[in-house]
């Protein structure tokens, strides 16, 4: 691992923890660990499925503007580049495109949202809102609190980083274009969305980020193609990358990383193709990790000197 130039990291399920408060934080140990990687030299990516409005506090957090760290996007559909502020946009979805898609899930009773930077335009079936507002008393949560789901729960506060959240009925509702469609709801239910999304697989790509939730993106586009451009800006090869992750949308960067770590918590389709598993998020996985990596640099320099 002595080679590695740059780590790049999933955010949800990966670097995130959760809290009971409902926000998601980096721990302690893993935002020590990537300062010092920086330190060393080593640049510093993250790569989610969130757009840059729900991650510029964490790219703040770890200082990214002063160490020239980049953003990559809604799995890969744009990057931001932190040291000269500067976003660069590949990939969107059009209305017409997913239409027809978008209105099939909500007649089949799924939970269904499309997010557009600091946007999110939602539909919540009937047959889920009397269980998330269970979810809500059971919890103690505010009476005001969204009903949308997040991709560990049936309830989630997604207004942290989208700021607009808009109820809509059909497709015609939706904007114009959008970064990403994304379907909320239980395992088994999302196996039956799977089967809508078949006569689709010339136009979207899709994967599971959790069990009960997938993202769909425009064909070509992943956090892989991402990284790659940013890696490219560098003249950094990606054999001298190392990655984190926990669900499919992030299979293909850990599979053609140098060394791609899935996490504990993650999907076992992910496991299976990653260089290696390390702990889960909530034992900070990757925090072990980069440890052991900057223990290999401090003994590499005591070599040297020798």
């Amino acid at each position: 691992m002595r080679t590695v130039r740059v780590i790049v990291s999933d955010m949800d399920g990966t670097l995130l923890q959760h809290q009971e408060d409902g926000s998601d934080v980096i721990g302690t140990r893993t935002k020590r660990a990537l300062l010092q990687a920086q330190r060393c030299g080593i640049r510093v990516i993250l790569a989610s499925g969130r757009a840059y409005p729900k991650l510029m506090r964490y790219a703040q957090e770890l200082q990214l503007t002063h160490y020239g760290g980049w953003l990559v996007e809604v799995n890969g559909t744009a990057v931001y580049d932190c040291r000269h502020r500067k976003r660069k946009v590949f990939h969107q979805l059009y209305r017409e495109q997913i239409h027809t898609l978008f209105d099939t899930l909500v007649a089949a009773g799924f939970e269904v949202n499309a997010c557009l930077d600091d946007a999110m335009y939602y539909h919540i079936p009937e047959r889920l809102l009397a269980r998330k507002q269970e979810y809500i008393r059971q919890h103690g949560l505010p009476a005001d609190h969204p009903l949308t789901a997040g991709g560990f729960e049936p309830v989630y506060d997604h207004r942290n980083g989208y700021a607009h959240l808009y109820p809509i009925e059909d497709a015609s509702q939706l904007p114009l274009t959008m970064n990403k469609l994304c379907i909320c709801d239980e395992k088994e239910r999302l196996d039956q969305a799977q089967r809508l999304l078949e006569p689709y697989q010339q136009q979207l790509w899709w994967g599971r980020t959790t069990d009960r939730w997938m993202e769909i993106l425009p064909l070509g586009v992943s956090k892989l193609s991402g990284v790659r451009w940013c890696c490219e800006q560098m003249g950094v090869d990606l054999s001298d990358v190392m990655a984190f992750g926990d669900g499919e949308n992030d299979s293909a960067l850990l599979q053609h990383c140098g060394y791609g770590y899935a996490m504990g918590n993650a999907l076992d389709s992910v496991k299976r193709i990653a260089y290696d598993v390390c702990d889960d998020n909530k034992n900070e996985g990757p925090a072990g990790v980069i440890e052991r990596l900057l223990e290999e640099r401090k003994e590499d320099l005591y070599e040297d000197h020798q």
